[in-house]
């Protein structure tokens, strides 16, 4: 089955692109897994950061590069099986630490289904730790458009590891890594869903996923949960990254 997709950019700067549901990427319910639809936004972003001249390969010879540091989904509900969606996505700035992307996916009934926004940072490559992002972004003039969802800078909180009222072991494998030689962000979704019920996730209305430290390969993990948190730890109970669902 081969996947219509196509790209195209408006007058505002927008970007387009065309997808059609594979059915290696829905759950039992033939609904598009959620790691699947991060998978689609990861695609369309550096598709249009390519176009303007910042993806990764453009910045990588300054010896930098972007991670996702937060991202959040909000589904009125996900693309089926064969349905064919439209995803928009429009970068804009938050601060000189923090840059923002909006995402929207679109049914065929002009049906605007999920929003999402994305934060994303600058890191040194061989430090590892954040930088500000270059002037030559920072000056760039990004489409005048509101946002997918309302930029937040509230926080998630962890809770005590003994507080914790369900618990499974994940781990990491190199098929994992991504081209930051770091586990790629998708994977944590697919980690930290794994934690809930069935029904839950396909009945999941937000997601909100905060990236705290970077993972490599063969890393045991736990994943725990408490009311509507999630937590992934790595066997130094150090908290990798935090979740928020409803």
């Amino acid at each position: 089955m081969k996947p219509q997709n196509t790209a195209t950019i408006d007058s505002s700067r927008i970007h387009r692109e065309f997808f059609t549901v594979r059915a290696s990427e829905t759950a039992p319910n033939e609904r598009i897994h959620l790691s699947a639809l991060a998978r689609l936004f990861q695609e369309v972003a550096g598709n249009n950061a390519k176009k303007l001249s910042f993806d990764i390969k453009d910045i990588q010879n300054q010896n930098i590069s972007w991670i996702l540091h937060r991202l959040q989904i909000q589904i009125k509900r996900l693309p089926k099986w064969r349905e064919n969606i439209e995803i928009r996505t429009w970068p804009a700035l938050g601060d000189s630490l923090k840059a923002i992307r909006n995402y929207e996916v679109w049914d065929t009934k002009n049906n605007l289904i999920v929003k999402s926004i994305s934060y994303w940072m600058i890191i040194d490559l061989d430090s590892r730790k954040p930088k500000r992002i270059p002037k030559d972004i920072l000056n760039r003039r990004f489409p005048e458009r509101p946002h997918a969802l309302e930029p937040t800078n509230s926080r998630l909180q962890a809770f005590n590891p003994s507080e914790a009222e369900q618990e499974i072991r994940m781990q990491s494998y190199a098929y994992h890594l991504d081209m930051n030689n770091h586990i790629n962000n998708t994977h944590y979704i697919d980690w930290m869903l794994e934690i809930l019920r069935s029904k839950q996730r396909q009945n999941l209305h937000w997601f909100d996923l905060v990236f705290l430290n970077e993972l490599g390969s063969y890393i045991p993990l736990r994943v725990q949960g408490k009311d509507d948190r999630i937590q992934l730890l790595n066997t130094d109970l150090k908290v990798i990254a935090l979740a928020q669902w409803f």
